[in-house]
């Protein structure tokens, strides 16, 4: 028995919504979306595969087709793998061995990308401003506590 366009019977994919931030080149600011991933898929997988066009959803609901060739960057809002919440330096993705100057742009990349002023002033759902605002104050805490690690251990505080 062959297989008709509206067959039912067929087993569907289930697909999980990820916020994702899309940086494409030609753009000079970056766009939130949504991107549907099947359960064990992750967003490189997305990128590695045989298509040419990624399809995203905006948060309105509207549907939009990106080449792949075009994306320069597409970053998680939530990450795939698991971070620990609790190191700093997990949060900020660095190393314990970076320098002042490597924390300070990890956190400043880091931030730019979610800060509750730049998701609010683009008009996006409240899901994305909640989502956001918890990442950023999960990164100023993560900054603030490694400066003050570094600024006790420089004072000969910590051993």
């Amino acid at each position: 028995m062959g297989w008709t366009l509206l067959d039912t019977r067929r087993n569907k994919v289930t697909r999980y919504k990820v916020a994702v931030s899309i940086d494409r080149d030609g753009n000079n600011d970056e766009e939130l979306a949504y991107v549907f991933l099947a359960p064990a898929q992750r967003v490189t997988d997305l990128l590695n595969d045989e298509r040419d066009f990624l399809p995203f959803e905006r948060p309105d609901g509207s549907v939009f087709v990106v080449a792949k060739r075009t994306i320069r960057c597409i970053t998680p809002m939530e990450m795939g793998r698991q971070i620990n919440e609790k190191d700093p330096y997990d949060l900020l993705g660095i190393t314990l061995t970076a320098t002042d100057e490597e924390v300070h742009e990890a956190y400043r990349r880091s931030i730019a990308a979610v800060h509750p002023d730049r998701v609010h002033s683009l008009g996006l759902p409240r899901d994305f401003l909640e989502m956001a605002t918890r990442k950023a104050g999960l990164l100023n805490d993560a900054y603030r506590k490694i400066r003050a690690v570094r600024k006790a251990e420089t004072a000969g505080i910590c051993r």
